[in-house]
């Protein structure tokens, strides 16, 4: 033996708790940047149809 307590991993369970919170810190990080891309992409349209509408009146 090592000297070190294994982790009891649950039944079923596939990652062990640090691998979990691992997944879990960078789903966060996905969804943060997927939340810029849209808020991008708003704002790209945004601009676009200000655009548009300047051409349209002229």
């Amino acid at each position: 033996m090592t000297g070190k307590k294994e982790q009891q991993i649950p039944q079923g369970s596939i990652l062990n708790p640090e691998q979990e919170a691992l997944l879990d810190l960078y789903i966060r990080h996905l969804d943060t940047y997927f939340e810029s891309i849209k808020t991008a992409e708003k704002i790209q349209v945004e601009i676009e149809t200000q655009h548009l509408k300047k051409i349209l009146t002229k």
